[in-house]
């Protein structure tokens, strides 16, 4: 009985890390309407210019996020303004290792 509570309780904060880490930039990347969005394709691809290897990505809370992995193999996550495709902010120095990029 013990091992099933540690069990759930373990269960429950990693449930409680991923939503904060869905939110973990905490504030809009731009102000302007929707409407002055780029695509999703347009984002993407400037994404795979900067040499990402892109696992997803979605507008959300203001921003364009996406979860991908860098040239080292690093899971990342950026943050940029959707009007733009800048890069606002990203997670690559809290990377950790996935293996090769492409595998």
């Amino acid at each position: 009985m013990r091992k099933l509570i540690i069990a759930i309780s373990l269960f429950g904060v990693a449930g409680t890390m991923a939503d904060a880490h869905a939110e973990s930039l905490g504030r809009p990347c731009t102000d302007k309407p929707e409407s002055a969005y780029l695509s999703l394709d347009a984002l993407k691809a400037k994404v795979a210019e900067q040499g990402y290897e892109i696992r997803s990505g979605e507008f959300k809370n203001g921003c364009a996020e996406f979860y991908v992995i860098d040239k080292a193999g690093k899971r990342a996550e950026l943050f940029l303004d959707p009007t733009s495709g800048v890069t606002v902010s990203g997670d690559a120095a809290k990377a950790e290792t996935v293996g090769k990029a492409g595998k």
